[in-house]
């Protein structure tokens, strides 16, 4: 390893280390004071672990503004310091110190993602780890279920299930408790059903003691499909895309929030392009403007993001445009940037 690349990466090293210990220092102590004053309106106990669970989802949901912020510290210093200029009298191409840095964005890609994916979605349902479920809803084209309360595994209280069957005609039942009994096979105690024609119009109803009905989903699915998206990891999510198709439904909510699995965390590596340019610059940068305009950019490519990620759930998008459309543009911008800048060196050779 060159003294080139072990500087740079130990310098970037001990930079992203400083800054993500501030930021997730300062987000420590709101989120202590946000429960404090929570506590002081509403009741409680106050749990220092809370805030603790909640610090690795937060590093991941910042550690793109966290990167891109080092390399803009490290290469702002290299600039005010002239050694850019010195690499340049060496021989030695500036842009090569982007190459190092995006092998060490690639690194923080690696780690975000298993935190994403394995460590937070483990301490976020520690915060709230309950025995029972309040208000239980789960919806496709195909169902539409309703319950007051879940009791694990497998037992509803007070639950409303309607089916669209496959000749357009609809069930709908209204029980007190319903239980899981395995191979699709539900009971459902104490309720009325109804049972429409593919007009909407009623062609029977009647009250039961006990009903048993054949209804193809399980509560695992419904259960998972209710949690919180940030609890999942991308496993579970695959798992549960996977049960659903069996039964030819295809979530875009879901698929999105998968593949939002891999295309956030290398957000680290591909706001790196975004640094290109300013190996170009020659005059000294201040920290303010290096600290201001990395927070700035950040943030824009952070609303692109969320604005495809949101077009794509709600399908107005394809999936895939959408969860990755700020990673396409990064790319498009830097590689017509390049070519930007060949065409201006060969015209002035010619």
């Amino acid at each position: 390893m060159s003294i080139k690349t072990r500087y740079t990466i130990s310098t970037f090293l001990k930079l992203f280390l400083m800054v993500s210990i501030s930021f997730l220092l300062l987000f420590f102590f709101i989120e202590i004071i946000d429960n404090t004053y929570s506590i002081i309106r509403h009741g409680g106990k106050f749990n220092i672990l809370k805030p603790l669970y909640k610090l690795p989802s937060i590093f991941v949901e910042i550690s793109p503004v966290l990167t891109f912020l080092s390399s803009m510290l490290l290469l702002g210093e290299m600039i005010k310091y002239g050694e850019v200029r010195v690499l340049e009298f060496s021989g030695i191409k500036p842009v090569s110190i982007l190459k190092i840095l995006f092998i060490c964005g690639f690194i923080i890609s690696g780690c975000a993602f298993y935190i994403k994916n394995f460590s937070a979605p483990f301490l976020l349902r520690k915060i709230e780890e309950k025995n029972e479920i309040e208000i239980l809803s789960f919806s496709t084209d195909r169902y539409l279920l309703y319950s007051e309360k879940f009791i694990p595994p497998s037992n509803f209280v007070k639950i409303q299930f309607s089916e669209i069957l496959t000749n357009g005609e609809i069930i709908t039942v209204n029980a007190t408790t319903a239980v899981y009994l395995g191979n699709d096979n539900w009971l459902f105690k104490k309720g009325r059903l109804w049972h429409f024609d593919n007009t909407g119009h009623l062609k029977n109803s009647e009250s039961f003691e006990s009903r048993m009905l054949l209804i193809m989903i399980q509560p695992d699915i419904i259960v998972e499909k209710s949690r919180d998206i940030n609890e999942l990891s991308y496993k579970e999510i695959r798992n549960m895309l996977s049960e659903l198709k069996k039964l030819n439904i295809l979530p875009v909510y879901l698929e999105s929030a998968y593949q939002e699995r891999f295309a956030y965390p290398l957000l680290n590596m591909f706001l790196l392009f975004i640094l290109a340019p300013f190996f170009y610059i020659k005059h000294k940068i201040s920290r303010v403007f290096v600290l201001g305009l990395s927070i700035f950019l950040s943030f824009i490519c952070y609303g692109i993001f969320s604005s495809g990620l949101t077009l794509a759930k709600a399908g107005k998008i394809p999936v895939f445009l959408g969860v990755w459309l700020v990673h396409i543009l990064l790319f498009l911008t830097v590689a017509l940037y390049f070519f930007w800048l060949w065409r201006k060196a060969k015209s002035c050779i010619m």
